[in-house]
């Protein structure tokens, strides 16, 4: 179990960080899952997977991107 110090901060276990890939400098978030926060490592990340494959005929995100804004040169 973790204590949370004067500053408000908390250590993740060894074991955890070592499951979890965390490094110094690993980007992480908390969410609200019901009664529960939840640690998100690398939300960044989370949020690509989630996009990826939305663009069904091939199109990259940045074909997409310059389509919408129009081609910058």
């Amino acid at each position: 179990m973790s204590k949370v110090t004067a500053k408000y901060q908390i250590t993740i276990p060894v074991k955890v960080r070592k499951e979890l890939g965390i490094l110094p400098g690993t980007e992480v978030d908390i969410k609200k899952k019901g009664d529960n926060y939840v640690l998100v490592v690398d939300p960044i990340k989370t949020i690509k997977e989630k996009w990826r494959g939305k663009f069904k005929d091939k199109q990259t995100t940045m074909e997409y991107l310059d389509e919408i804004r129009g081609k910058v040169n």
